[in-house]
């Protein structure tokens, strides 16, 4: 497989074709070598005649004719029938997106996952000595992040120094990138043109550890046992240039990954024949706390210890960063703040596509109280409906920008000033959600600050409510990737909603990152149990 081969094949099988087996014209066939196109008829499962059968004996012109008559029929349904689900369109995958995904399943140390529905987040505990070559890109694909800013140091009790570092992304994006790999992969087996590369000797002593299994965890039959495993040895690289670069099934040790997140389970078989990666899942609720006091622990708080909550076991920890936790003052800016001097009991408001309620009285004692399905996916997909953003951001754009009084009605527009004076109750309370568009219409930057005021409004209702009922309402965490931190407004409207309601709102700077710290956790656990 040569590297101009490989390079206009990526190229091309990145874009719809990959993803709809349309291709459109002969030119793209053309060239291919016919070990390629083998495999394309494959992948797209063409039906094939009696005279047909034996594919390994056909040339390139009869696997091109096939190619051709599928892609005829292909745009055929798609010019009849509009809801065909050829006809929807899917971006190019970038090549820098592809290379991080690889760098990460090849990063020594320890790995934590968390996949939602909406995005995925990593977390890399990659060994310091190790670590300058393990640098992420700021921004890769369509969504890929690296989050420099929330970079943390450890040491572990046996001297071992390692540098955390964040990741996150589309869970889509994910996908593609996961499902492309896997057929360059199989590509790359039927070209039977492997070149190997082998680790440096350097990099060795963490190949071990990164290959073995995650003993702590409850394995799906899916899971591979310990006696199955492929000897522990360094592994060897197929080809460093991802342009084109493949890897064999057979060369490479299998690679367990602490996952939480519905992602665990949808996508184990996807890595695992793609990226030999072993998804281990993470029950989703415990991992979120896990990580809370993963970052608890860091401050030393001493309600991490002997109940199994200290995320690291033995371990000291960097002082030199910022403060983790901070909540909002009267002007509504940001303050960072200690933590509280009592942890438990205390509230956990998971806000993702939807809002899930904790209460956790100990690192292993919690109970989800309740939960709302008004959360940032109804955010987002209401946002689109009324107005013009098509994004999570140009919708955090207009709201920025917009006032919700003009939508909603307030108890000042029933009872008037001097009613809500006589009723005590503060005029600029929100008496209904978007009861001015009754009347009167305003503009999509109200309409979207209206929202994204309805959604911060439920969850800190309920969290109140549960609050007070466990005796904490001075210990309410929002965490989530609703309110992460381009997220400011949501932070906002939250603490000065919490705080009208006699509270305090607490929020993390790794908020969005806690299920996947969690994770991290469950792995690193994993490593001391099999010490």
């Amino acid at each position: 497989m040569g590297q101009s081969q490989a390079s206009s094949t990526s190229d091309w099988v990145t874009a719809e074709s990959a993803a709809t087996g349309y291709a459109g014209d002969a030119t793209h066939y053309a060239e291919l070598e016919a070990s390629y196109l083998r495999a394309l008829v494959i992948e797209r499962n063409i039906p094939m005649t009696q005279d047909c059968a034996e594919l390994d004996n056909l040339d390139r012109d009869m696997l091109i004719n096939l190619l051709l008559s599928y892609d005829a029929g292909v745009a055929s349904v798609v010019s009849t029938n509009r809801n065909c689900p050829f006809e929807r369109k899917t971006s190019p995958i970038c090549p820098l997106a592809l290379s991080v995904l690889q760098k990460v399943r090849d990063a020594p140390g320890y790995m934590g996952c968390d996949i939602g529905g909406t995005l995925v987040k990593m977390v890399l505990a990659l060994p310091r000595e190790a670590a300058a070559s393990y640098d992420f890109p700021d921004v890769f694909g369509e969504s890929g992040r690296a989050h420099k800013h929330l970079e943390l140091e450890m040491e572990t009790s046996c001297g071992d120094c390692f540098v955390v570092r964040f990741l996150s992304g589309s869970t889509s994006q994910l996908e593609k990138a996961a499902q492309h790999l896997g057929l360059h992969r199989r590509l790359g087996q039927s070209s039977g043109c492997l070149t190997e590369m082998a680790e440096t000797p350097e990099q060795e002593p963490f190949m071990t550890c990164i290959s073995q299994p995650v003993k702590s965890l409850q394995r799906t039959e899916r899971s591979l046992s310990v006696d199955t495993m492929e000897p522990q040895s360094p592994f060897r690289r197929k080809c460093s240039d991802w342009s084109g670069g493949v890897f064999s099934s057979s060369s490479r040790p299998i690679r367990c990954m602490a996952t939480a997140g519905g992602g665990a389970c949808k996508f184990a078989p996807l890595f695992r024949e793609a990226l030999r990666v072993d998804m281990q899942p993470v029950k989703e609720l415990s991992a979120v706390i896990d990580g809370l006091l993963f970052l608890a622990a860091r401050s030393g708080h001493t309600d991490c210890d002997s109940t199994g909550g200290c995320p690291l076991g033995h371990t000291k920890l960097s002082s030199q960063e910022e403060s983790n936790v901070f909540t909002f003052n009267d002007d509504g800016v940001a303050v960072p703040v200690d933590w509280p001097e009592r942890l438990f009991p205390m509230i956990l408001v998971i806000m993702g596509s939807g809002v899930s309620i904790l209460q956790v009285n100990s690192a292993s004692d919690f109970l989800r109280v309740g939960g709302t399905a008004c959360g940032g996916g109804t955010f987002l997909g209401l946002s689109r409906v009324i107005t013009s953003a098509r994004s999570f951001d140009e919708a955090l754009e207009l709201a920025a920008s917009g006032d919700a009084k003009f939508a909603d009605k307030l108890v000042s527009d029933i009872y008037g000033e001097d009613g809500c004076a006589n009723l005590g109750l503060p005029g600029n309370l929100t008496a209904c959600n978007f009861g001015k568009l009754a009347e009167q219409e305003c503009s999509e930057a109200d309409l979207a600050r209206a929202l994204l005021q309805m959604v911060t409004q439920q969850a800190a209702l309920l969290a109140s409510a549960f609050a007070r009922h466990a005796g904490c309402i001075d210990r309410v965490f929002f965490v989530g990737g609703f309110v992460e931190e381009t997220n400011w407004i949501a932070r906002k409207l939250i603490a000065t909603n919490f705080r009208n309601l006699g509270g305090c709102a607490y929020f993390l700077r790794h908020c969005d990152f806690l299920g996947a710290l969690g994770s991290l956790r469950c792995a690193l656990r994993g490593v001391d149990d099999s010490a």
